[in-house]
This record gives C-alpha cells, structure tokens and sequence, in this order.
C-alpha cells in the first residue's frame, strides 16, 4: 500500500534528519506533519439503514472505508456527494442496506477488491450494487 502522509513527498522526503551526537535512539524522530483529524457526525446511527438519507449514507461509508482500509486520497467533496446523492436516489431504500452489507457481510472487500467511494457510481452497478440487492431479496 502507499504511503500518501506528508514527508513521502517532497522535500520532507530526501532531507536527511540531523542526529545529534549522544541522543538516545527513540528520542530521534523525524520531521512529520502533525496529523490532522476530521470529526464525522454518526447521525446513520439514528435511523434504520432503510431510512437512511444520501448524507447519512455517505457518513456510513466515508467512515467505514476509513476504519477498514485507512486514509484514503482526498476527493473533491462535491463529487462525493453527488456519488452518494445519486445512488441514494437509484436505490431508494435498498441503498443503507448495500452499503450495510458491503461493510459488515463482506468485511469492506467486494471481489477481492477494497470497496471505497467510487464504489457507489453508476457505472459499478452491475458489478456491485445489483449482485448485492438480489442477494438481500434472497435473503
């Protein structure tokens, strides 16, 4: 897996740290970026996954991709809300339900593969979102 934190590019990347004669080996650390922490609301806790609104849908997997498979590249927002406001409308009330299953059934991986934002676009859904449906109607 990459790694996409601050000092794998950069200047940050081919700086040698300085060593000071005498430090002790776990004082010695070098020049990160402080991480920054973004606080999601978890307002999908609320209602059934059923009832779920596009934003509490897209709170669930942002949240669920970042628990399963780390930080991810940063999307412009506003195509992840039309991602999420465009399967919630093509899927209705079965869409809190996809994303439940893909999360918690299948552990974030749909096909061998990680399942993250662009998941959710119309064009994977005859490969993810339609196998999933017809397997909760058989259920």
């Amino acid at each position: 897996m990459l790694d996409l934190s601050a000092p794998a590019y950069g200047k940050a990347a081919v700086s040698p740290s300085p060593v000071f004669p005498g430090a002790h080996p776990q004082m010695i650390r070098p020049a990160v970026a402080p991480e920054t922490r973004v606080a999601m609301a978890a307002t999908d806790l609320l209602d059934a996954p059923t009832d779920w609104s596009w934003e509490q849908l897209r709170d669930y997997v942002m949240r669920s991709v970042l628990e399963r498979h780390g930080p991810q590249p940063r999307h412009e927002q506003a195509k992840i809300n039309s991602i999420f406001k465009s399967f919630a409308a093509r899927w209705g009330t079965k869409a809190g339900p996809i994303a439940r299953f893909a999360f918690e059934q299948q552990d974030g991986y749909w096909r061998d593969a990680p399942v993250d934002a662009r998941r959710f676009t119309k064009g994977n859904d005859g490969y993810f979102a339609g196998p999933i449906a017809e397997r909760l109607a058989d259920a």
